[in-house]
Order: C-alpha cells, then structure tokens, then sequence
C-alpha cells in the first residue's frame, strides 16, 4: 500500500492509524506494568528477607540475654556469702584477673579483646549494683548473717566461669550482626523481657547490655538483599 492508495481510502487510512496508536499503547501499558510489578516484587521480597533475618536472630539474641540474667542472679547469692565472710563487694583483683582472661580467651573465639572485655566489665558492674543494693537492704533490716549459702570458691565461682565460658559462644554467634541497628532493637526490646528478677531493675539492666548496643556497622547483613 502506497500513499496514493490510503488518499483513496482515506477511512481505511483512519482504522490503520488508530490500531497501530492502540496496539502501541497496549504494548507500552504492558511493559510499564510488567516493571512495576517487577519493583513491587523485589520490594516485598526484600522487605520479606529482612523479617525473616531479624526473626532468625531472636533465638541467639534470647540465648545471650538469657546468659546475662542467670549473672545477675546469681549476684545475689555472691552477696549473701560476702555479708556472711564480711568482705567487700568489689574485688579489684578477681576482676582484673578475670578480665585478663576474657581477653585471651577472645583471641581464640576471633573476638575483638576490647569489645569482649568491655561486655565482661558490664556484667561485673552490673552484678555490682545488685549487691550494693542488697547490702544496703540488709543493712537497714539488720540482719547479721544467712544460712546455707553457697560457698563463693566451690560454688558459685565455678557456675560463674561456666556461664563466661557460654558467653563467648553466644557472643561468636551474634557478633556479626551487633552493630546492626535492627539488632539493636530487638535486644533493647528482648531485654526488657527477658532479663528480669529480683533486684534487676531498669539501670541493671541498660548497663549490661550498653556494650552491645555501642557497635555501629557500615555494612549489616541483617538489612542487605542479593538481587
């Protein structure tokens, strides 16, 4: 078909127009639609793996926090024993020598010393608080001494070092997500839940997490999608 022909048939020249309009409109509508339906996909997709990464980190998260609690409870018991014997709450020597040890025992976990140090110097501290405030209780209703406490070296020493020891595979597990904010926010709401009891209350409990909330992460696994 020439030009000549469609000034003939100039309705014919019409209807070709218009199909040709129609079938390019349909075509681009098509393609417009396919693309954001793409977006639309790789937005719920990455929406959906960062739920399922952050679900996935709870039961670590838990297992840590609730390490820390079990700490700080038996704190209690560390006081108990030291009303009895008369000693004081801090113990500059046993801390240092502990936090000595943390450090080594950091090297071998591929665990920055500092980082670990810094989190075992939390837990002491806020173990501290515990017995500070239990004193301080005991002092005003005066009592003299408690039976049947367990014994600080045989004892309560041991379940502690046991704990320290799980510690570092709770802090291995975690560590490459700890500066991730999302992370961050599960533990603060976690810990809420989790690390409770008597004489942990909310000071207690910001100060031994603190060290995990400091670490900041350029990037975080938990928030990046492979496409």
């Amino acid at each position: 078909m020439n030009l000549s022909f469609f000034r003939k048939h100039p309705l014919l020249f019409v209807i070709v127009i218009f199909f040709g309009l129609f079938f390019s409109s349909t075509v681009v509508a098509a393609n417009l639609k396919l693309y954001f339906a793409t977006q639309n996909s790789r937005s719920v997709k990455s929406a959906n793996y960062q739920n399922i990464a952050i679900a996935d980190q709870q039961l670590p998260v838990d297992k840590l926090l609730k390490l820390i609690q079990q700490r700080l409870l038996i704190a209690h018991d560390v006081a108990r024993w030291k009303w009895n014997h008369k000693r004081p709450i801090e113990d500059l020597k046993r801390e240092q020598e502990l936090l000595l040890k943390v450090r080594q025992q950091a090297k071998t976990h591929n665990l920055e010393p500092d980082r670990v140090a810094g989190f075992f110097q939390a837990q002491i501290d806020a173990g501290k608080l515990i017995q500070t405030a239990d004193f301080q209780n005991w002092q005003k209703q005066g009592i003299k001494s408690f039976p049947n406490v367990p014994d600080l070296n045989q004892t309560l020493r041991p379940s502690l070092d046991k704990l320290n020891a799980e510690f570092f595979f709770a802090l291995t597990e975690l560590t490459p997500v700890l500066g991730c904010p999302q992370i961050g926010e599960l533990i603060q709401s976690r810990s809420q839940v989790i690390i409770q009891g008597d004489g942990i209350d909310r000071q207690v409990q910001s100060l031994a997490i603190s060290p995990l909330l400091k670490l900041k992460s350029a990037s975080c696994k938990v928030v990046s999608f492979p496409y």
